[in-house]
């Protein structure tokens, strides 16, 4: 059984280094393969990985692909669509991977470690789409006990914090989102990922993206159950909110028309850019 984990940033210092590089060793950690997407960094700076690779742990288990600013045009042409698509990289990957199961979440994750997720997955239903609800902590915490302590802090943290419950609903009739901030720590078999043709490609803007991919899930005959009791961390952001809520999202997918009223795919059969070579180095 292979895992794979699916994560996106950019270098220009919204994510602090530090967080990418406790975020990606706990990846590397748990996953027996990580995608990381750069995605559109600035030319002058290029790739965050690259920025922080002697602080990474190296197993050859990252996949780092470079989207430069002139292909990210291309891919999202649209002035006001933001900086990063969250939609592409995923869907590269389900289309690519041979993993069993894949997550997709965020450059704000310490992922559970792996003995447990392993454990969680030995009895796992291929049909079921899980949410895993992460559990909130201060990033300064963190920083306090020392950044390359994060193990031992994590130690602390699966004794110590609590479930979080923490239940959303975006529209009236929304029976998707199990959990406020459902997409931080997404799971399925690659079987279902590629069933639903992933994440839809048209929701260019900010949020409502992984409501939309929960019920697509319910739409193709799949169950969705939302996990706590595996403790997952999310790494306080300055300037955002724990609810997502954030001045970097200067525009938002209409909840109407992607979550209460959606009803079938947009996705073409090329989704996830299947018709292209996606290059990619080891490390």
């Amino acid at each position: 059984m292979k895992t794979a984990a699916v994560l996106w940033c950019r270098n220009d210092d919204y994510k602090e280094d530090e967080r990418v590089i406790v975020c990606l060793n706990s990846m590397v950690e748990t996953f027996d393969e990580v995608w990381y997407f750069d995605w559109n960094s600035p030319k002058e700076k290029g790739s965050l990985l690259w920025k922080i690779q002697d602080k990474l742990v190296k197993t050859g288990k990252i996949k780092h692909v470079i989207i430069t600013p002139e292909v990210a045009k291309q891919l999202n042409p649209y002035p006001d669509a933001g900086v990063i698509n969250g939609l592409l990289p995923p869907n590269i990957v389900f289309r690519r991977t041979d993993a069993d199961w894949i997550v997709t979440t965020t450059m704000d994750i310490i992922a559970p470690k792996k003995e447990l997720f392993d454990n969680f997955l030995q009895k796992a239903n291929p049909n079921t789409f899980y949410t895993l609800s992460r559990r909130d902590i201060e990033i300064s915490d963190l920083e306090f006990y020392g950044f390359e302590n994060w193990k031992k802090y994590r130690d602390v943290l699966d004794k110590t914090s609590q479930e979080r419950h923490l239940p959303a609903m975006v529209t009236p009739n929304d029976k998707y989102s199990l959990i406020n901030c459902c997409g931080d720590f997404q799971l399925a078999h690659r079987d279902l990922w590629n069933n639903i043709k992933g994440f839809e490609e048209n929701m260019i803007y900010a949020c409502f993206n992984d409501t939309n991919v929960q019920k697509k899930a319910v739409l193709n005959g799949h169950e969705l159950e939302a996990i706590y009791n595996i403790p997952l961390y999310h790494m306080s952001h300055k300037g955002m909110a724990n609810d997502g809520s954030s001045p970097n999202k200067q525009k938002y997918n209409d909840a109407w028309d992607w979550v209460e009223f959606f009803e079938e795919t947009q996705n073409t059969q090329n989704w996830g850019l299947n018709n292209i070579e996606i290059e990619f180095e080891i490390i």
